[in-house]
C-alpha cells in the first residue's frame, strides 16, 4: 500500500465529508447530502473544521460567513466543553473563528473569545496550507485579527452567499429544535432519547457533553412533564426512555433519525490523518505502514469508532485501508 496514495485518498474523503455536512447546514457548495436521517452536531463539526478546513480556504471562509448568520443558535458552553475534551483540535484556529464572530455578535461571543486566548509569544504562521502541509506563501495584506492568534492570512471578506434560512431537517434538526426549545441540554437530551431505545444518565452525559447535573435536571423536568419515563435498573441507576417515541417522531416529521456520537468519529479521523501526515511513513516499507496502521486501529481508533455508532465504522474488526471508502458513504 502506497502511503502517498492512501493519504491522498483519505484527504479527499475527509474534505468531502466536511463539505457535505456544511452544505447540509446551509453553505453553498458542490457537495450534496444523499437522502439521510443523520442529525448533525454543529459544535463538534466546528471544532474539527477549525483544524481541517485550514486545508481549504474557501470552505473555511464560508464557515465564517455561515457563523455570522447562524451563530446565535450555537451553544458556546457546549463548544467550550467539546474543545476541551477533543483529542484532535486546533484551539488557536477556533479562537480566531470566535474572535471574528465576536465582532458581529459581541454580547455572546466575547465570552467564547476569552475561552480561546491567543497563544503567547508564538511566531505567526500561515493559516492555510495545502494537502502536503506546505503553507500558503503569498499573502499581500494581513488580517490583524488573525495575527493575534498566531496566523497570517489575507483579509477575510464576506461572500454574502449565506441565507438566514436553515435547510430542511433532519441534518439541521438540532439547530431547529434550539429555535423551538432554546439553547440548553434539553435539546440534546431529547434527541439522544429519540435515537436510542433506552439510556442511563451517563450515556446522555457522554454523548451530549453536558454535565451530569445538567442532564439530571433536564430528565427530572421531562419525567415530571410526562414526556420521559424511567425504570429502575436494579441498583445500577435509572433507565430513561421517551414515553411515546412515535408521537414525538410524528411531531417532528421523522422516520428513523440517527444522532451519532460525531465527536468520537471525528477524533478517529483526526488521529488517522495525523499518523498519515508523519514524514516518517515515507521512509518505511509498506509492510511497516500496514503494521502501524493496524496498531493504531487496535490501540486508539477501534474504541472511538465503536463508540461513534456509525454502522460502517462501528465494527470489532476493520481493514483500515478501506477507511477512505467508508468515509465517502457517510453523509
Amino acid at each position: 500500500m502506497s502511503v502517498k496514495k492512501f493519504r491522498n485518498s483519505l484527504f479527499e474523503s475527509i474534505l468531502d465529508l466536511l463539505w457535505k455536512q456544511w452544505t447540509a447546514l446551509g453553505i453553498p457548495g458542490q457537495a450534496a447530502l444523499h437522502a439521510s436521517e443523520n442529525i448533525l452536531d454543529p459544535e463538534v463539526l466546528l471544532v474539527f473544521s477549525a483544524g481541517y478546513a485550514r486545508y481549504d480556504q474557501r470552505l473555511y471562509d464560508l464557515i465564517l460567513d455561515w457563523l455570522k448568520i447562524h451563530s446565535s443558535q450555537l451553544n458556546l458552553q457546549r463548544l467550550k466543553a467539546i474543545n476541551a475534551k477533543a483529542e484532535w483540535k486546533d484551539s488557536a484556529s477556533l479562537g480566531y473563528i470566535c474572535a471574528v464572530i465576536a465582532e458581529t455578535e459581541p454580547a455572546r461571543w466575547k465570552k467564547a473569545v476569552v475561552n480561546f486566548s491567543p497563544p503567547q509569544e508564538k511566531d505567526a504562521v500561515p493559516l492555510f496550507r495545502d494537502r502536503n502541509n506546505v503553507p500558503e506563501k503569498y499573502i499581500p495584506r494581513h488580517d490583524h485579527l488573525a495575527l493575534r492568534y498566531g496566523f497570517v492570512r489575507n483579509i477575510h471578506q464576506d461572500s454574502a452567499k449565506i441565507t438566514g434560512l436553515l435547510p430542511p431537517k433532519p441534518a439541521t434538526l438540532l439547530l431547529q429544535m434550539r429555535g423551538l426549545l432554546g439553547i440548553s441540554a434539553r435539546v440534546e437530551t431529547i434527541l439522544i432519547l429519540l435515537t436510542s431505545p433506552i439510556c442511563k444518565v451517563q450515556d446522555i452525559v457522554e454523548r451530549s457533553n453536558f454535565t451530569w447535573k445538567s442532564i439530571q435536571d433536564v430528565l427530572a423536568e421531562l419525567v415530571h412533564g410526562g414526556f420521559v419515563s424511567s425504570l429502575d435498573s436494579g441498583g445500577h441507576g435509572k433507565l430513561y426512555y421517551l414515553t411515546d417515541r412515535q408521537k414525538m417522531l410524528n411531531f417532528l416529521d421523522l422516520h428513523t433519525p440517527v444522532f451519532w456520537n460525531w465527536l468520537k468519529l471525528y477524533e478517529a479521523i483526526g488521529l488517522l490523518w495525523d499518523a498519515c501526515s508523519n514524514p516518517y511513513w515515507e521512509k518505511v516499507s509498506d509492510e511497516t505502514i500496514q503494521n502501524e496502521l493496524h496498531d493504531l486501529y487496535r490501540k486508539k481508533l477501534q474504541k472511538k469508532l465503536l463508540a461513534s455508532g456509525c454502522p460502517s465504522m462501528a465494527k470489532t474488526s476493520l481493514d483500515i485501508r478501506e477507511f477512505p471508502k467508508l468515509l465517502q458513504k457517510i453523509s
